[in-house]
């Protein structure tokens, strides 16, 4: 640390200090500087880039000068994202994110700044889900940025984000998923009904095709669903609905499809011959917009069958589930089956419809406690006798 200038007394003079610095990487890394007013603000940042370069958190300040949005708009085009998963990020960066922090440079963002922001994105009206979407979105960003060593330090710390609420889940009896299916119109039989079977999203089940029903196995393929791509004008989400990879690899499953599923599987096939694969699209044998089956099929069906208008298509899944769990079957397979990517995620959205569970445990407990006890009368039996 040193002053830059003539002056005899330089302890005195009005010139700034400058720290002089030498990047990680030992004598054939780069060398800085930088100048401070006060003495104390220099020994201050000298000590803070000896301490950085020691725990391996240093970066170089220049690199982090790029603005968030350039740094974004890189980062998105080297991502491997399904077209569905990209259009989400792009709508989110431009609504939520960029206007916040798109001019910024990345070394000039705070946690403070962050918290704030999510505050804001409340206030407007957001869903907690959709903030903790938006949320991981930038901080997934953020760690690029330090993987790509143009932060030291993430502002994504002790973020405090809005409790999200847990998935309630509505269930249909077997006699009003019977209803339901005879009140849609005939070529979207068998979707309902397989959709119950199977425990299908409603994307997987349009995206249903013939050479996915392994019908000499009993079971359905899903290793596709429809998504929507592309943007309209006004840069919200796109409208074309397109057949693609599920989202995790856990959603890629077969699964075992019971006698109604398949008989309706058959007759469908015979009365409604697919044009090409798929079983459930438009007219013209293009996959279907999930908003136009709700709007024009789902919807009137519901009021036809005498059901809460707010049932939803996602609710044949959980029906689906919790069917099969009253049934006996093991948590396991039925996370398996419904795709989930680890048990725990089925455990916390269907683990209070096993009830019985709690009969189990103290079944469990009162018969070792007994045994015990027994154990112990015949053992002081014995001793009593010898």
């Amino acid at each position: 640390m040193f002053k830059k200038c003539g002056c005899s007394n330089k302890g005195r003079c009005d010139h700034k200090w400058t720290v002089r610095y030498r990047e990680p990487g030992g004598r054939t890394a780069k060398q800085r500087e930088r100048s401070f007013r006060l003495k104390s603000e220099a020994e201050a940042f000298q000590a803070k880039v000896e301490n950085e370069k020691n725990q391996g958190t240093y970066s170089d300040p220049s690199r982090g000068r790029v603005t968030f949005k350039t740094y974004a708009d890189g980062w998105m085009a080297d991502m491997p994202h399904r077209p569905s998963t990209a259009d989400t990020y792009t709508r989110h960066l431009r609504n939520h994110i960029y206007p916040t922090f798109g001019n910024k440079p990345l070394n000039t963002i705070r946690t403070s700044t962050v918290q704030g922001w999510v505050k804001s994105l409340t206030e407007k009206g957001l869903a907690p889900s959709t903030i903790e979407t938006v949320y991981n979105i930038f901080a997934s960003i953020i760690r690029g940025a330090m993987k790509d060593d143009r932060l030291g330090k993430s502002p994504c710390v002790d973020i405090r984000l809005p409790d999200v609420h847990p998935t309630k889940v509505s269930l249909l009896s077997a006699e009003q998923v019977k209803a339901l299916a005879d009140a849609v119109p005939s070529r979207y039989r068998a979707l309902i009904l397989v959709a119950f079977a199977a425990g299908l999203r409603q994307g997987e089940a349009l995206g249903l095709c013939q050479s996915r029903v392994l019908f000499l196995e009993r079971k359905l393929k899903v290793d596709q669903q429809v998504t929507l791509t592309g943007e309209k004008e006004d840069g919200s989400k796109g409208t074309r609905p397109t057949l693609s990879a599920p989202k995790t690899k856990a959603s890629v499953r077969e699964v075992p499809l019971p006698s109604f599923a398949l008989d309706a599987l058959s007759a469908h096939i015979k009365d409604f011959p697919p044009e090409g694969d798929l079983l459930f699209g438009t007219v013209r044998g293009n996959p279907m917009r999930r908003d136009y089956f709700n709007a024009k099929v789902l919807k009137p069906a519901l009021k036809k069958a005498g059901l809460p208008e707010e049932t939803t298509f996602h609710d044949l899944r959980h029906s689906f589930a919790s069917t099969a769990l009253a049934g006996g079957v093991p948590i396991s397979d039925v996370s398996k089956w419904l795709g989930h990517a680890s048990i725990t995620e089925t455990v916390d959205t269907y683990g209070h419809l096993l009830p019985e569970a709690d009969s189990r445990v103290r079944s469990a407990l009162d018969g070792a406690f007994n045994r015990s006890s027994e154990s112990e009368g015949a053992d002081l039996v014995l001793t009593l006798a010898r």
